[in-house]
């Protein structure tokens, strides 16, 4: 038995078939699922990280992202985000390899932990991030919103990705919205003027979800414009 048929073994006895409707009816997702809340992957995922060297670990997230089991995949995602795992081209290539087969916001979420380990060490990657913005595939141009989210953060320079925002404004797409909406969160908790600013410029274009989200960090009078 290899790696991924003992790890497939070890979380298969905690399917969940009720969880499992209900979950793929909230994601609107054709996959499969097994139901397996957060915390009980973590506990298999835990004894894995602990026994296996990184090789080991990137192979095991990948091949279980093959397999095409929505709780496999978040596992894969999981697994990559861990501590042990550094940041390296390898995992850069892996996680960017994953994005092709993202089709929600979960699955893609999964992956933010380790994109923002590789960002941070290498910021040229921001070049590549932006050729995403202009990808056709939503999900790919959200991603370049929330792999970015540490430069909403204080000692970052957010005015990339706040020009990349001024193009979005438009975009009719609920989660490019909510994510535009996200990032100026985040950016109000220490630099509310510069999320005035932005608003002032582009707040006209901007649906509800995002002008809430926004001016969630800013006074009442912002907020009760949304």
């Amino acid at each position: 038995m290899n790696l991924v048929e003992a790890f497939i073994r070890d979380l298969s006895g905690y399917r969940d078939p009720v969880q499992a409707e209900r979950a793929k009816t909230y994601n609107k997702s054709a996959r499969e699922h097994w139901g397996i809340r957060a915390p009980r992957l973590d506990a298999v995922i835990k004894p894995y990280v602990r026994a296996h060297d990184v090789p080991a670990l990137l192979r095991l997230s990948h091949d279980l992202w093959q397999t095409d089991v929505f709780d496999l995949m978040i596992v894969a995602g999981r697994i990559l985000a861990q501590k042990k795992i550094p940041a390296s081209a390898d995992l850069w290539r892996l996680l960017t390899a994953y994005l092709d087969d993202v089709d929600g916001w979960a699955l893609e979420d999964q992956l933010y932990h380790a994109a923002w380990k590789c960002l941070l060490q290498t910021p040229a990657l921001l070049d590549e991030i932006e050729t995403w913005t202009v990808h056709e595939n939503m999900w790919m141009r959200r991603a370049a919103l929330v792999y970015t989210l540490p430069y909403a953060k204080p000692g970052y320079d957010p005015e990339r990705m706040l020009t990349w925002m001024g193009t979005y404004a438009s975009d009719p797409e609920w989660f490019i919205q909510k994510a535009i909406g996200w990032w100026l969160r985040e950016l109000g908790t220490h630099n509310p003027q510069r999320v005035v600013a932005f608003l002032n410029a582009y707040g006209d274009h901007l649906k509800g979800v995002a002008w809430k989200e926004a001016t969630r960090k800013l006074d009442q009078t912002w907020r009760m414009r949304s």
